[in-house]
């Protein structure tokens, strides 16, 4: 009888891991195409999954100062990079196989982490309203309407107290009802000390959400007066919100309910750039100067000094590559305005002021974070 040596058992051991852990991988990757393509799948893994995936990335990751986002992206960017070395010196066959494989966990860590939300119902029809069609009259009273709330909230001096602001920020998440489709902001949910900041800036990243480890990150060489609302914005991402114009319409909503007059003043004046854009497009060149002129020039001047701002610090060969990329990346995740998406979020307002004033337009539901 010949019996089984110890290297021939070792190797069937292997074997059968490897095995597994494709039979696992596969599984996976056939539930994040089922999120992806059937009907409400999406929704079904914000509603009843993500709560509780982020809630145990969040709190695992919270022990830690550092962001985790940016180790496990480098730790994944080595063993990449590392594994055809390792798999020649031990002799391995199939090295694209082991790569291919390397990237398909990464990318199943990432759909199934945060980026499933990616496929959720819009927003209108998450929210039971029908979208506001273009209206010249609507947007010129909604410009009026912004205009002298934007001029009122200035604020000659600013002084935040960011820890402040951030749990006022996450008081007024949890006001919100759960039908909207937002998770529950957590105490330990909070943003992480970045290691590579400096280049977040040079491509002038404000802040992203990061999907591995359920944490929102800000970039830390923001101002006050932008701090406020790029925080709810990203806050908005880890509440389970992947449409980039609602997650500026929620950190508008939210940080324009505060009690903290900078904080109002950072909703209002966080959209100034996607109210000029639109007003640029919508009027003629002459109303256009006109409205420029209402606003107050200490407005302005705020303005303009966040432009210039980020302009010393941005590497425009940087900034390019950065936004084609994040641009295919959106497109390719439900977001078919890509970039342009942020924009966006004067329509969601346009749209759910006129829900409130047209109870047929509502379809049953007025929102409010004071509901």
């Amino acid at each position: 009888m010949h019996w089984p040596t110890k290297l021939s058992y070792n190797k069937n051991v292997v074997l059968r891991i490897r095995y597994f852990r494709r039979i696992v991988l596969a599984c996976l990757l056939a539930l994040i195409l089922a999120i992806r393509f059937v009907p409400y799948g999406g929704e079904f893994y914000a509603t009843y999954l993500y709560p509780g995936i982020s809630f145990c990335l969040s709190f695992a990751s919270s022990f830690i100062q550092y962001s985790l986002e940016e180790i496990i992206v480098c730790f994944f960017a080595v063993a990449f990079l590392l594994y055809p070395i390792i798999a020649l010196l031990c002799k391995k066959h199939h090295i694209l196989w082991g790569e291919i494989e390397i990237v398909l966990w990464l990318i199943t860590w990432f759909y199934l982490g945060w980026g499933c939300n990616y496929f959720r119902t819009g927003f209108y029809e998450r929210i039971m309203i029908i979208p506001a069609e273009f209206s010249q009259e609507e947007f010129q009273i909604f410009l009026e309407d912004y205009t002298d709330s934007l001029n009122a909230s200035y604020l000659p001096a600013t002084k935040l107290n960011r820890q402040e602001a951030r749990e006022e920020i996450k008081a007024l998440y949890q006001k919100v009802p759960v039908g909207y489709g937002l998770t529950k902001p957590r105490i330990f949910q909070e943003p992480k000390q970045l290691l590579f900041n400096e280049l977040y800036s040079e491509v002038n990243v404000l802040g992203f959400m990061g999907p591995f480890m359920a944490e929102s990150q800000v970039n830390q060489e923001l101002s006050d007066l932008e701090y406020p609302f790029t925080y709810a914005h990203e806050l908005a991402h880890l509440l389970g919100i992947s449409n980039e114009a609602e997650a500026n319409y929620w950190a508008f909503t939210i940080c324009n309910t505060s009690k903290d007059p900078v904080i109002r003043y950072s909703a209002y004046l966080s959209l100034l750039s996607y109210v000029a854009q639109n007003t640029r497009m919508a009027f003629t060149k002459e109303k256009y100067e006109e409205w420029l002129n209402s606003l107050k020039p200490e407005v302005v001047e705020d303005e303009r000094q966040i432009i210039n701002y980020w302009k010393r610090r941005k590497n425009s060969t940087l900034n390019t590559i950065q936004e084609t990329l994040y641009n295919l990346f959106l497109k390719s995740n439900n977001i078919q305005n890509g970039i342009q998406n942020y924009s966006e979020v004067l329509s969601m307002l346009i749209s759910v002021k006129e829900s409130q004033k047209e109870p047929l337009r509502r379809q049953g539901r007025a929102l409010s974070v004071k509901q």
